[in-house]
């Protein structure tokens, strides 16, 4: 099967919506402003990994980044789907006591970004090629 082509300005658009998504879905959960900073910021480390890989990869093209960038950003979307108030609780736990076994998160929520990182990555590797 044929991959469609995808135009550079759809995956513009595609990255742009889906760090609006991720900030709109991930903000309200952090507990304190320290959280808010970081959460706010790992779109943009999420865009200096992939500015990392096309500096040793010369030649990537910019749809090829853009769709990997959309993509790892949605798999934390999609893979955190229907996890809100554990996330939440977690957040706090975390900002109250620091790392510890309580605050881990639940095998379901692994597998559930598992599936997503899974499902997404190729995805989105099999359109940035077809529109590279």
């Amino acid at each position: 099967m044929q991959a469609p082509h995808v135009p550079l300005s759809a995956w513009w658009g595609a990255a742009i919506a889906a760090t609006v998504i991720f900030l709109v879905a991930f903000l309200p959960l952090m507990p304190d402003r320290s959280y808010r900073i970081r959460m706010f910021l790992t779109p943009a480390g999420m865009a200096g990994i992939l500015a990392l890989a096309a500096a040793v990869k010369k030649d990537m093209p910019l749809a090829v980044a853009l769709s990997l960038y959309t993509a790892m950003v949605m798999v934390f979307v999609t893979g955190f789907i229907g996890r809100r108030t554990e996330l939440r609780t977690k957040f706090l736990d975390l900002s109250l006591h620091g790392e510890r076994p309580e605050n881990a998160l639940s095998g379901g929520a692994w597998l559930q970004l598992a599936v997503s990182l899974i499902v997404l990555m190729p995805l989105a590797i099999w359109l940035a090629v077809a529109s590279s």
